[in-house]
């Protein structure tokens, strides 16, 4: 229960056992059952407890006990102190460290208010904080400001920059924080190479504070990035890039404002292809936020960067960022935005071939995955296809054959029902 309350919730059922319905009537553990939750986990977890009649293996007439659990905005522990997390289909513990960054995801407690030992005024860019102050309209003392919106805090009489402060408005935050540096990495083709078909044609790493950095990503992408000829939005054509700049500068900016800063040991990446740019940031999905309602959920793992980038004018408070992307792909004919929620890290892909939006308008709502896989890797099996899908195998073989009757791909195999088979994209011929 507790593993499932920190990440998106679940449900357990008690009176299955290998597939046979044993069922729980006449279970004299029913009422321990019941305040499990109340007697074992800290805070309690919140859940609904159900019976669901059923008839089970015997041919009797018997129950099976629900429990469905809610996704905490809270971290819950067991009553002997331990951290569980839900991946997959097992309960991670946690470790401290692990336990500390799941209260900065769920916002218990914010990393980007932490004081930086040895760190004062002196750390500051001056040209930045000037700037600063000017889109503020501040007349007052720039320590003052800095603590009013938690970029710095007074101790014992010193004033010491915050993890927000030295990010957006220090001169050299990497020499505390080594790895909060974004790197943008250019490839020919569609897929990463390696070794003597390495395949990167542009490595760029930028450092400094955050206005920095996306100034420097924003630069070197707008030179890499292939032109396209598209309508724009006062209704004539045009010249620009691959993909809208709104777009993909949203995704950067999001990646810098709303990464971990507390793990250390990743940066941002952002990576072209000739087909798509993905934006990688370490940390996972913040607080309540899930890959079902990103469009509509507001919440910012770094309040205070977050605001001091709003104020620079590089984002916006309002949370209104993300779906601002999807509207701007949609306008210029392409796929909706595709968000990865990995084990220790977001990526967002925006896919920049016509094409994509072709193949969805053939699949159900929701395929934007299957998309990306397969312009990804050129190749997909049946298999892939039904989890990435989340269909059933005839129902997905369906939209395979019709895909393939379409041109768009077309089966490898010995025999339609080769299990070693696959379904490859045909690149060229007006296709990808």
């Amino acid at each position: 229960m507790v593993g499932f309350a920190n990440a998106e919730g679940g449900l357990i059922a008690a009176g299955i056992h290998d597939g046979m319905i044993e069922g729980t009537a006449g279970s004299n553990r029913m009422n321990d059952w019941r305040q499990a939750a109340l007697d074992f986990s800290r805070p309690p977890v919140r859940h609904r407890f159900d019976l669901l009649p059923c008839t089970n293996a015997k041919g009797e007439r018997d129950e099976i006990v629900l429990i469905e659990v809610e996704s905490s905005a809270n971290v819950h522990t067991t009553a002997k102190g331990d951290t569980y997390l839900r991946v997959g289909d097992e309960n991670r513990r946690l470790g401290l460290i692990e336990s500390q960054e799941l209260r900065y995801d769920k916002g218990e407690s914010h990393f980007d208010g932490t004081p930086i030992p040895d760190t004062g005024i002196g750390d500051l860019d001056d040209a930045l904080v000037e700037r600063y102050l000017q889109r503020l309209g501040a007349t007052g003392e720039a320590g003052l400001v800095l603590k009013a919106r938690g970029l710095a805090v007074e101790k014992d009489g010193e004033v010491m920059l915050t993890v927000a402060g030295l990010m957006v408005l220090g001169s050299k935050p990497q020499v505390h924080l080594p790895e909060a540096f974004m790197r943008l990495l250019v490839y020919r083709g569609a897929f990463r190479e390696s070794g003597i078909r390495a395949n990167v044609i542009g490595d760029i790493k930028a450092e400094g504070p955050i206005p920095s950095q996306i100034d420097v990503i924003r630069e070197e992408t707008l030179k890499a990035l292939p032109q396209a000829v598209r309508l724009r939005q006062e209704g004539k054509f045009g010249t620009g890039g691959l993909i809208p700049q709104s777009a993909w500068l949203e995704a950067v900016v999001n990646a810098a404002t709303h990464r971990s800063y507390s793990i250390g040991g990743d940066h941002i990446r952002v990576e072209l292809f000739d087909d798509r740019l993905e934006a990688e940031s370490p940390g996972r999905l913040p607080g309540l936020v899930r890959l079902d309602n990103i469009r509509s959920s507001r919440f910012a793992r770094n309040p205070r960067i977050a605001r001091a980038m709003s104020d620079l004018g590089y984002g916006r408070e309002l949370g209104e960022g993300v779906n601002r992307m999807f509207e701007d792909m949609h306008f210029a004919g392409l796929p909706n935005p595709v968000y990865s929620d990995r084990a220790s890290s977001v990526q967002v892909t925006l896919l920049a071939d016509p094409l994509a939006g072709r193949i969805l308008a053939l699949l159900p709502a929701g395929s934007e995955q299957f998309v990306e896989f397969l312009s990804g890797r050129d190749k997909i099996t049946t298999t892939e296809a039904v989890d990435l899908l989340g269909a059933s195998r005839p129902t997905v073989l369906k939209y395979l054959k019709e895909l393939s009757e379409k041109g768009i791909i077309r089966h490898v195999g010995k025999s339609p029902k080769d299990p070693r088979g696959y379904w490859e994209l045909r690149r060229g011929g007006g296709y990808f």
